[in-house]
């Protein structure tokens, strides 16, 4: 019986399977990449559930797009490829919804924070609270049109009475963060912003006072789906970890609290 001559037309040809399975094989598929958009004051608590995502979902690799509820929206609504969308407000999702660019029945309300305002925490700053506004040269807070935390004040603002007076005085910001930088960096005198985006610069800034209850709507952070995604299944799968009890005790970590429980 003769042997089995390995000619180069066979040689090829067992490469070739072989690289085909090496490819399919796990850790060598092509990354599926998971595009979330996220309000920005939710950044430190999602990138601290993304490796505990991507380690359960090999091959998954999750990408944010941080900004105002606002703008992350429009981009939505222009077509950006998104998968999933977190909003710091109802009226961005309400908007994505009617426009069927939300997957029906996907849609949750995720979270809840507070309103605060806030100076610098240096030099030592005059004002006490809202009733010293009228003092101060410059307040920033985001723009009301875009920024959910923007619009939170202009209702708080306007239920006190400040809101017609301030109006010279106020400086707008693209989202929350930029709110805060203008007060860490002293550049206004007081902002308003997020309590948990206060907290994460507690040498910088200094809480003067929580927004009085019933001074503006309930703040709700929802997230959903979005129709027509690149990905659903993961869409789907990072959905289900956001309301996990191991990822509320993450978000309460960072001044949240949890309303999917």
């Amino acid at each position: 019986m003769r042997g089995f001559a390995m000619t180069d037309q066979n040689r090829w040809g067992y490469t070739l399977v072989f690289l085909v399975w090496l490819l399919s094989a796990p850790g060598w598929a092509q990354a599926q990449e998971l595009l979330v958009s996220a309000a920005a004051s939710l950044a430190e608590a999602l990138e601290a559930l993304k490796p505990r995502f991507e380690a359960s979902h090999a091959g998954a690799q999750v990408r944010f797009n941080f900004g105002a509820s606002g703008a992350l929206a429009r981009q939505i609504e222009a077509g950006a490829p998104v998968d999933l969308f977190l909003s710091a407000a109802p009226a961005q999702m309400d908007r994505l919804q009617q426009r069927q660019l939300i997957l029906a029945g996907t849609r949750v309300d995720l979270l809840s924070n507070e309103l605060v305002l806030i100076a610098p925490a240096s030099p030592h700053s005059a004002l006490t609270g809202f009733s010293d506004l009228p003092k101060a040269s410059r307040i920033a807070l985001g723009d009301p049109g875009f920024v959910p935390a923007g619009l939170y004040a202009q209702q708080t603002l306007t239920r006190l009475n400040l809101w017609s007076i301030l109006q010279a005085k106020l400086v707008y910001g693209q989202d929350v963060r930029q709110v805060l930088e203008y007060v860490a960096r002293g550049e206004v005198d007081a902002g308003l912003v997020f309590v948990t985006d206060a907290a994460l610069l507690p040498q910088q800034v200094k809480v003067l006072a929580r927004a009085p209850q019933g001074s503006h709507l309930p703040i709700v952070y929802l997230a959903a789906q979005v129709a027509g995604a690149a990905h659903p299944d993961l869409a789907a799968a990072f959905l289900t970890l956001l309301t996990q009890p191991q990822s509320c005790q993450i978000f309460q970590r960072y001044g949240f609290t949890c309303l999917s429980k």
